[in-house]
């Protein structure tokens, strides 16, 4: 697909995920969460992980490979619910 080789998709690709960061530093203030550099660490890994899981996904269903899309969301779908349970209940930490 072309549009995903050009400069401008990138640009915004980086805008929306320095959005998402600040929306996600504005929540959490609002929620009283005490985030340290490790905190951040985790929540951006978690992110990354969710993405490669949809990246995944998204590549298997255009690859024309359903059951490894199947497979692949199901296998990472419950690994990011869990991981993601789990990174909420340490950034309630303090």
């Amino acid at each position: 697909m072309w549009i995903f080789d050009g400069p401008l998709f990138w640009f915004v690709l980086g805008i929306l995920s320095c959005l998402a960061v600040t929306a996600f530093r504005l929540w959490a203030q609002d929620r009283r969460l005490h985030m340290t550099w490790w905190k951040w660490i985790g929540v951006i890994a978690w992110m990354a992980f969710a993405g490669a899981s949809l990246a995944f996904v998204g590549t298997s269903l255009g690859e024309g490979e359903a059951r490894a899309a199947i497979m692949g969301a199901l296998f990472a779908g419950v690994l990011v619910l869990v991981s993601g349970a789990l990174l909420w209940r340490v950034l309630q930490w303090r």
